[in-house]
């Protein structure tokens, strides 16, 4: 990418310009490193939590590099407008003779005009990226979306027609998400007054010094029937049995490949929750233990991180099943009233609601950030209220 920027600017600017140009192209990039190195330093000694190093360190250093890769299409995107003009046909000298009377055009040159477009169109394209990442990220990056949608169900019994589950997902504690934050979206949590809460994997983001923040809060939440989670790929980074006992300590019920029954106006309704649906030997994912001895006649809820298990779920008789894990993309917007969201290119179920005969998937988009805190999907906390049909 520095190769092709650099033949860019040589290109179609000046040479005493250009060389400026590059210059200060090479220190930026210099900073960006060091900034972006001084990311690891900061969450290795656990000063991420404090807000300098917040607005210094850890999303100027997310920031740069998100930048980086927009950047990085936006060259490539320069470079294929490029050949496209070249390939374009030049006029011939024939086009520019001058008649009796006739003023000369004011230029001759066919490339200047195109040098210009070039010239113009790759500052934006390199600048561009930087005020798209800071503005996102500023703008969207905590402003949570609640969504309230009525679910229903004719098989749903009378007495939890009405019953309210919050759910909350991919909180991804650590540099993105700090313990003022995630209090924030607690607190937003207890203000629906849900029946019950649900936490659909992704606790932390990639390490075990990251669940202080998260263990000092969680306890906050409040329902009438208490708080339910499930393990998600990111809790597997940090130690899954390590997440998993420390969400217990504070009254997590943690449903890892199993099942737990709610006695609710009389009725049972049964919460069923199961590890990480990975691929290959990371699919810890056990359905079938999940379901061990339940009576197959209750409405059942299933908490799994990633969506895909819908396929089965569903086939299993599980009535309601609630996932996360995709973000909605992070990246992705409505155009006119048309849905924009690249990350339905790879998933099949990539946010809000689905359904397969009479049984449903809610895929929450999450409200932390993964990788760049770039974030044009907005972070969300769901109220699903179940209904009978």
């Amino acid at each position: 990418m520095a190769r092709a920027c650099k033949f860019w600017v040589k290109k179609y600017y000046a040479p005493q310009v250009s060389k400026s140009i590059i210059k200060a192209g090479i220190v930026l990039i210099i900073l960006a490193n060091l900034i972006f190195a001084a990311r690891f330093m900061a969450i290795e000694l656990g000063y991420y939590e404090h807000q300098w190093v917040q607005n210094l360190i850890i999303y100027p250093g997310g920031i740069s590099l998100g930048a980086l890769c927009i950047s990085f299409a936006a060259v490539l995107t320069i470079d294929v407008v490029t050949f496209m003009m070249k390939a374009l046909k030049k006029p011939s000298l024939s086009e520019f003779s001058i008649g009796p009377g006739e003023n000369p055009p004011l230029s001759t040159d066919p490339e200047s005009g195109r040098r210009r477009f070039l010239k113009t169109a790759g500052l934006a394209a390199v600048s561009a990226p930087f005020g798209i990442t800071i503005g996102t990220a500023a703008a969207t990056a905590h402003d949570y979306k609640i969504i309230r949608k009525d679910l229903f169900f004719d098989n749903l019994p009378a007495g939890l027609d009405g019953l309210k589950i919050a759910q909350v997902s991919d909180i991804h504690s650590g540099i993105y998400m700090t313990q003022h934050q995630i209090h924030e979206i607690f607190e937003i949590t207890n203000s629906l007054h849900p029946n019950l809460v649900t936490i659909t994997g992704d606790f932390v983001d990639t390490s075990r010094n990251e669940l202080p923040a998260l263990y000092n809060t969680v306890r906050n939440l409040k329902s009438d029937y208490g708080t339910y989670g499930c393990l998600g790929n990111h809790d597997h980074y940090a130690s899954g049995p390590v997440v998993s006992s420390a969400m217990e300590q504070r009254g997590v019920k943690m449903l890892v490949n199993s099942n737990d029954s709610l006695r609710i106006n009389g009725e049972n309704l049964t919460l069923l929750g199961v590890d990480d649906f990975g691929s290959g030997k990371h699919n810890r994912a056990r359905i079938d233990h999940a379901l061990n001895n339940i009576d197959q006649d209750t409405f059942k809820v299933l908490l799994s991180h990633r969506p895909e298990l819908f396929d089965v779920a569903h086939q299993q008789g599980v009535d309601l099943t609630l996932s996360g894990h995709t973000h909605g993309g992070q990246i992705g917007m409505d155009i006119l009233g048309v849905p924009i969201y690249p990350i339905r290119l790879i998933y099949n179920y990539s946010n809000g609601l689905y359904q397969q005969g009479d049984k449903k998937l809610y895929v929450n988009v999450g409200v932390g950030m993964v990788g760049i805190p770039i974030r044009m999907v907005k972070p969300e906390i769901s109220l699903l209220t179940l209904r009978q049909s």
